[in-house]
């Protein structure tokens, strides 16, 4: 009997043993679902976050896309196929229709003759990297643009609504119309053309393609912002008859001795404001300035010492820079830039005021006879457009005190 009540004894304890172990792996069961919880809702949180970092690259991506292409340039290089294309167009051009694949350092030159003249020299590599420190140009795509399809067009100017009154029942309804004016936008030529020794684009192996094509484009794309900022209405090569906002709108001079962009106070800014025809601030105003005068202007501080120039980080104004009083800045290296007295160093207003017709894209030409005996080839580049400000109260051009 003793031996049977020590061996109940031991089945008694070896089951307590047991159940303990049974409990202690229940809860670690529990603290394992738990944990396989936790773990499941991080990763949700992770993907979540891969998700929201996935669609930011996207929005990011677009706004570089829709940034290019609002450049000729940008909007053609933007393309690895039409680059490769016109590198090939090039170098058929210079091999009479044949692809050319030595570089000029596989290219060796006639040995064992006279150094002197020349002959015994190695073609040196003109690199494809060219440095430069231009302003560059092509804002005027930032005002009213439209397609034109003839040398003139006549676009119409409202400068009153329809009025309405309240009328007795049955009553006759009191006469409105819509009143206004037009003005014609004509078509003109800008053009330019540079000539580029064959010797060059040869040992270039076209490399040059693509800077010519920028250069050229940069150089119709100034002239033409020329007309929209700064023209004064001349009719020579220069401002084509053309006016632009900085001449042709409206002066909001600065407080008096305030002769400098250092001595503006935040009350000239908004003088801009108010020299606009007022239902223009509910559109999609701007500053137009030179790179220089904004450099200056961010130094202004109002009167409890905050800039009056908020960056994009500050106050996102949609592909700028940053804003002024909440209207976003655009750079024009085309704007005035004399920072003295009596001069205009901003332009404020609405973009669909100043019309910017483009009767044909930039289009490029290339011509190898033109400087046949220099051994040239001859690059030229046109845009037909024109310009015209509707109504001078549409931009507000921020000028300094006089002396």
């Amino acid at each position: 009997m003793k031996t049977i009540e020590e061996i109940a004894s031991a089945v008694e304890s070896g089951m307590a043993d047991l159940q303990g172990k049974v409990k202690k792996f229940d809860e670690l069961q529990t603290e394992t679902k738990q944990a396989v919880g936790e773990l499941t809702a991080v990763k949700n949180t992770v993907n979540k976050q891969a998700e929201v970092i996935a669609k930011l690259n996207a929005a990011v991506a677009a706004m570089d896309k829709e940034r290019n292409l609002a450049s000729p340039v940008a909007r053609f290089t933007s393309s690895e196929k039409r680059c490769d294309w016109l590198v090939g167009v090039f170098k058929m051009a210079l091999n009479n229709g044949k692809l050319d694949t030595l570089s000029p350092s596989q290219r060796t030159a006639v040995t064992g003759v006279d150094s002197g003249i020349g002959a015994a020299v190695t073609p040196q590599e003109t690199s494809a990297m060219i440095y430069d420190a231009l302003l560059t140009y092509g804002q005027w795509s930032t005002l009213g643009v439209v397609p034109v399809g003839s040398r003139t067009q006549i676009l119409p100017l409202v400068t009153a609504r329809p009025t309405a009154y309240w009328v007795a029942q049955g009553a006759q309804i009191t006469e409105g119309a819509i009143t206004g004016s037009s003005v014609t936008l004509t078509i003109k030529e800008a053009a330019a053309w540079i000539p580029v020794a064959r010797a060059l684009l040869d040992d270039a192996e076209g490399d040059m393609a693509g800077y010519l094509l920028e250069q050229l484009a940069q150089a119709v794309a100034y002239r033409l912002d020329w007309a929209c900022f700064q023209a004064d209405g001349t009719n020579d090569s220069t401002d084509g008859a053309y006016t632009g906002i900085a001449s042709g709108g409206t002066a909001a001079t600065a407080a008096n001795g305030n002769t400098t962009v250092a001595n503006l106070d935040l009350e000239d800014f908004v003088r801009c404001l108010t020299t606009i025809d007022a239902g223009l601030l509910q559109r999609p105003c701007k500053w137009w300035m030179h790179p220089q005068v904004l450099a200056k202007v961010v130094q202004i501080r109002d009167s409890n010492g905050r800039p009056i120039f908020q960056t994009a980080l500050e106050a996102p104004a949609g592909n700028s820079i940053g804003s002024i009083l909440g209207y976003p800045v655009v750079l024009a290296g085309a704007m005035p830039s004399t920072d003295s007295a009596g001069n205009v160093v901003a332009v404020f207003g609405d973009p669909q005021g100043c019309a910017v017709g483009v009767r044909k894209q930039f289009e490029m030409a290339r011509s190898d006879e033109f400087q046949f005996d220099y051994n040239r080839a001859c690059f030229r580049q046109i845009v037909r457009a024109g310009v015209i400000i509707k109504s001078a109260t549409s931009f507000a051009k921020l000028t300094l005190a006089a002396a």
